[in-house]
């Protein structure tokens, strides 16, 4: 297990299958930081890892665990692996959620739940993407209850964000990851 103090902010996207998590987690990119000229990639292959400073590192996660079947000690594993080993580094967090469970993972508000026991980062962001990238809005009542139900874990952040643009938010999910 990853030691606690190595996790400072988790940005969690999150939306049903195919709302555009991933293509809006890559707007990240327009931040020159994150290298790519400032260029959103197309490519799903990014790597997982990305410095923000000489000391901090972001993980980058594009599919969401719920879309890939993985249980929540899969999610925490490969999370763990990807920021184990190297030099010790302070490590920011960016993925995809979807916000009803599966047959294997708990909803969103419920995961991201047990990221902040396990990891305690310093603050947590989820972003709810209304509308989504073809205009759907979520539903007012299953909005409600899911920004509720983020809010109960203390420190959360909750925005909603309109995903119809594929790079309008990109700064503002980079600003997050801002230590200046």
């Amino acid at each position: 297990m990853a030691s606690a103090s190595m996790v400072e902010r988790a940005l969690f996207m999150i939306g049903d299958q195919d709302t555009g998590k991933s293509t809006q987690l890559r707007s990240l990119f327009l931040d020159h930081r994150l290298g790519n000229r400032g260029q959103v990639p197309d490519a799903r292959n990014l790597p997982n890892s990305f410095a923000l400073s000489n000391e901090r590192r972001l993980y980058l996660r594009l599919t969401s665990p719920h879309e890939v079947g993985e249980s929540l000690h899969d999610f925490f594993d490969k999370f763990d692996a990807a920021i184990a080993g190297g030099p010790q580094r302070r490590w920011c967090y960016a993925g995809p959620l979807q916000p009803t469970g599966t047959e294997g993972l708990a909803d969103a508000p419920s995961v991201i739940g047990a990221f902040v026991r396990r990891y305690s980062p310093e603050r947590v962001r989820a972003v709810i993407l209304s509308p989504t990238w073809r205009g759907a809005h979520f539903g007012s009542a299953a909005h409600d209850a899911l920004v509720d139900a983020l809010l109960a874990t203390p420190g959360v952040e909750v925005v909603t964000a309109d995903a119809r643009h594929r790079t309008a938010n990109g700064l503002v999910y980079a600003d997050f990851f801002d230590f200046t």
